[in-house]
């Protein structure tokens, strides 16, 4: 008994020491991470009760077919093809050609491509999908990569 009052006397000290801020601070972050974590899956998600509901949408897709796939499940009417050529790039690149970039892996390359589509390089930095120093990485390794090929 005397063991386990001084583990939770000592596991108390610690956390009071260890704590970075107060109580009230701590929840507030709290609050604010579900809060951004309840949006990120409820964007990843908008368009997956209408293909549910149309069993036309459940058929497999190959990488390159998502974004004008869930465009098309969420209603879009924009084009496509993106004028900007790393939105274009990120849009249609599959997962082996994104872990190819230096700072991507398997779980960025993932969320690179489920949140597909972009329409801009800006949007992909702004949504937190990829830091801008991989993104750079990503523009020299695919974007001018291909610029040369056409």
């Amino acid at each position: 008994m005397k063991a386990f009052f001084t583990g939770i006397g000592l596991g108390a000290a610690i956390g009071l020491w260890l704590a970075p801020a107060s109580g009230s601070e701590t929840r507030k972050k709290l609050i604010t991470s579900t809060a951004d974590l309840a949006a990120r899956l409820e964007k990843k998600f908008e368009g997956k009760s209408e293909q549910l509901d149309n069993p036309a949408h459940l058929q497999t897709r190959a990488d390159e077919n998502a974004p004008a796939a869930k465009a098309e499940a969420r209603g879009d009417n924009h084009e496509t093809s993106s004028p900007d050529p790393v939105a274009e790039v990120l849009n249609s690149a599959s997962k082996t050609q994104l872990r190819k970039v230096p700072g991507i892996g398997d779980a960025t390359a993932r969320r690179i491509i489920d949140s597909r589509p972009y329409e801009s390089e800006a949007e992909v930095v702004e949504n937190k999908v990829i830091p801008e120093s991989v993104l750079k990485k990503l523009k020299d390794k695919l974007v001018d990569a291909d610029e040369g090929v056409a």
